[in-house]
């Protein structure tokens, strides 16, 4: 009995060593720390550099791991040279790698003494990646606009999996540049953008990881002078050069995005136009002569301006309808009463403004509106008409389209010399 409790104490004793050892090493494998915080910090086309926190603790080294497999089975590259037993600063580069592609790091912290390695736990395993390095995005072009919008897109580059958008007004600085990161679509519209103005762009191609850092190619592609849809075009004016000419002067406010502008004329009342064209450049007047103008009558005119995109032209809104026609000739006759006008009816007017000048190019007094075509002027101002002095006349034709009232051309005048 004796032998036997000495066995159990002996037993015992043995077991409380063991246990004791044991927690004694458990402990001091405990005490190397978990990596956290581990990030990529750059890449290029065949590298990427990595970095973490640093563990707390003597001696501490890490070994960096870099796999093109998640699970980290074959063909694993590390940093445990010969002479160089891992790394003792928070980051690591690995090198020779294939542009544009995703690897797998992971990093462990550990002790190095007297042939002994002691290790600490595996990071989290994060997943890296390398700039592209294909050639420039191709067949970047814009295919739509509206008044505050542009729509650019480009074919895919195989290397990325995303693209950085890079754009600005034309003529702008660079602190007036806005960036967007853009997720696989090979096509985007930017929006909120001023209106009638031109704006440039510039693409490349990226790599992005599952955690979000970008690896950017050191390709980039621009695209010049992109314009917004043009507004409607406004400050609209139309004028002859005479009563009887045919040729035809059309103005507006010019738009710094058209690539030119489309007019149409239609006659008073007509369904279909009568005349039509395109002034094919930006700027803010053009001219017409033809016979199709002749007639003395009101037509209507409205304008737009337009884009030309690739394989297809965008127009802006149309004008509000400004109506004209030309000035009427008027005959002038010495009478005992004054000076007798008379001239031919304008079609579509409402009526007609006769005006008295002494002066031949400024100094017009209004004297009457009428709906006759005819009209005796007795007075200049206040002042009867003084015998042997020269007058000049000149009658506009009026046409009131709901509040507004438009008039006919009105730069010639007519002269006579009174004589009573």
């Amino acid at each position: 009995m004796g032998k036997i409790w000495k066995f159990v104490k002996f037993y015992t004793m043995a077991m409380v060593c063991v246990l004791f050892l044991g927690a004694g090493m458990k402990s001091e494998a405990g005490t190397i720390g978990t990596v956290s915080g581990l990030k990529q910090i750059s890449a290029g086309p065949n590298r990427v550099e990595i970095s973490w926190n640093a563990v707390i603790g003597n001696h501490i080294r890490y070994k960096a791991e870099l796999c093109e497999n998640k699970n980290f089975t074959g063909g694993i590259m590390d940093n445990l040279e010969a002479e160089n037993k891992g790394s003792d600063l928070p980051r690591e580069t690995f090198s020779g790698l294939t542009p544009g592609k995703k690897y797998y790091v992971r990093v462990t912290a550990f002790t190095y003494t007297e042939e002994q390695f002691c290790w600490g736990t595996p990071s989290v395993v994060l997943e890296v990646v390398t700039a592209p390095e294909s050639d420039k995005i191709q067949n970047f072009r814009q295919t739509k606009a509206t008044e505050t919008s542009i729509t650019v897109s480009w074919k895919k580059c195989a290397e990325a999996n995303a693209y950085q958008l890079t754009y600005g007004k034309r003529g702008g600085d660079l602190s007036g540049r806005k960036t967007v990161l853009i997720d696989k679509a090979t096509s985007y519209t930017v929006r909120k953008l001023s209106r009638n103005a031109e704006y440039n762009f510039w693409i490349c191609p990226v790599k992005k990881s599952a955690d979000g850092f970008c690896a950017l190619s050191s390709y980039t592609t621009n695209l010049q002078e992109c314009p917004v849809l043009p507004a409607k075009v406004k400050g609209v004016e139309a004028s002859f050069w005479s009563p009887t000419s045919e040729h035809l002067d059309l103005q507006w406010e010019q738009s710094e995005s058209a690539d030119g502008y489309q007019y149409q004329v239609y006659a008073e009342g007509g369904k279909k136009a009568l005349l039509g064209g395109r002034k094919k450049e930006n700027g803010n007047s053009t001219n017409l002569s033809t016979n199709k103008l002749k007639s003395l009558r009101f037509l209507k005119l409205r304008m737009r301006a337009y884009i030309n995109l690739p394989g297809n032209t965008q127009s802006g809104k149309w004008s509000d309808w400004i109506y004209f026609s030309r000035q009427p000739d008027v005959e002038t006759q010495n009478t005992k009463s004054g000076v007798k006008l008379t001239w031919d009816k304008v079609r579509g007017a409402n009526n007609y403004t006769v005006y008295i000048s002494s002066r031949r190019d400024s100094g017009y007094k209004k004297v009457k509106n009428t709906s006759k075509t005819s009209a005796t002027v007795k007075k200049y101002g206040k002042s009867g008409l003084k015998s042997g002095k020269q007058y000049y006349f000149m009658v506009v034709a009026n046409k009131k389209v709901g509040k507004k009232t438009f008039q006919s051309t009105r730069n010639y005048c007519f002269w006579i010399t009174y004589r009573n």
